[in-house]
């Protein structure tokens, strides 16, 4: 048997026994029609304007995002106070955003979602030493790192980092839950211990608090190399028990945002955006638009599921350019590697070394680079798998 819905099976079969390839064939006929539920849109889920401390209106944001950058939807998130308020962001700045991004959703063409970035910061705290302190709150510093917080419906005004109520990722989250909203960990990369606090929320509120974005551990940025430990930090985390899938933006201050999360979504409306996001139905990208889609045993990437025998792994890519590696990563460390050398490929992998509990995602680069040098990735939400 060579294909089956197009997809060649004849190397997996190569790979294992008679046994073991007939329940991977039969494992991608059983799921391939599942995915027509669902189609990447492409996003940002990270950006700035005039209204903190980013470059351009809200009007030029979603003009770029919609028009220029060809993306299906966007968030805009500026700091959750602005350069006009030495406190936060003005109550009329919000009404606006909130404005502006219902005025630019279309269902179907184009959305646009109105969000805000948590900034909590250690000089908040009375007993920061190092520069400048607001000395806002009594106590040792803590640094939660920025948290990006975005809602599909409309609310009356922004939880501030600043305020006593919600300078924490706990009661934080348990406003937004109150809310219908999201919120995503923003950066959390080793370089000025920019992980710092980031983690320090109850486990029960990573339904809230849902995805972390992704990136690189090693970034070239105009000549400079920068050790992040960025995806680094993101292993350690999920080791730990930690429950997150991976989103990506830009963190533009120039109002240009450009496609950095792909989320598996039904149709494209705002609600269907966030029902992928609230499930870890997305993927992270750097550069191109990579194509990736993950399951186990039928069940897509961010889903924590229970099987009673071996994880069963597809992975299928569609890339822009050939592939230079392709690998499972399981708790933490390379599972299976390839090195196809070739655009598009898809293959199955049943893990024979599972043993009680595990999460798996997928980390793809090209041999593309951006205009700085770094390869083009993409990493899949991690799938949680408990032996039954």
């Amino acid at each position: 048997m060579e294909r089956v819905a197009g997809i060649k099976v004849s190397g997996v079969c190569k790979m294992f026994s008679r046994q073991t390839c007939a329940i991977l064939v039969s494992l991608f006929i059983a799921i391939l029609p599942a995915f027509a539920q669902y189609k990447i849109v492409w996003g940002d889920v990270h950006g700035h304007t005039s209204n903190s401390d980013g470059k351009g209106s809200l009007d030029d944001y979603f003009t770029h995002a919609r028009d220029v950058a060809k993306l299906d939807f966007v968030i805009v998130t500026d700091h959750d106070f602005g350069n006009s308020s030495p406190w936060r962001m003005p109550k009329e700045k919000w009404m606006l955003t909130q404005d502006k991004a219902d005025q630019y959703t279309v269902k179907g063409r184009f959305v646009a979602i109105a969000g805000y970035e948590w900034t909590s910061q250690a000089k908040y705290w009375s007993g920061f030493t190092n520069g400048p302190a607001e000395r806002l709150f009594p106590g040792p510093p803590k640094f939660y790192n920025h948290k990006n917080v975005y809602f599909t419906n409309r609310i009356g005004y922004l939880f501030s980092a600043k305020d006593v109520a919600y300078n924490n990722p706990d009661t934080l989250a348990e406003v937004v839950r109150k809310h219908g909203g999201l919120i995503q960990n923003n950066h959390p990369f080793a370089l000025f211990n920019e992980a710092g606090d980031q983690w320090e929320y109850v486990p029960a509120n990573s339904s809230v608090i849902v995805n972390t974005e992704m990136g690189l551990d090693v970034s070239r940025y105009e000549g400079k190399t920068y050790e992040l430990n960025w995806e680094k930090s993101l292993r350690e985390f999920l080791n730990r028990g930690g429950r997150t899938g991976f989103v990506s933006g830009t963190d533009t201050h120039e109002g240009r945002p450009a496609a950095r999360t792909a989320v598996l979504a039904t149709e494209l409306t705002r609600e269907a955006i966030f029902d992928a996001l609230r499930h870890r139905r997305n993927y992270a990208i750097n550069h191109a638009r990579i194509g990736l889609d993950f399951r186990i045993n039928g069940h897509f990437m961010g889903e924590e599921i229970e099987l009673a025998g071996k994880p069963q792994i597809m992975v299928d890519v569609k890339g822009t350019a050939p592939i230079e590696e392709i690998v499972i990563i399981r708790d933490g460390k390379v599972l299976h590697a390839l090195r196809p050398q070739k655009q598009n490929v898809s293959f199955a992998y049943v893990d024979e070394t599972f043993a009680e509990t595990s999460y798996y995602y997928v980390r793809v680069i090209q041999v593309d680079k951006d205009e700085h040098g770094n390869k083009s990735h993409a990493w899949s939400s991690p799938i949680w798998v408990k032996k039954r």
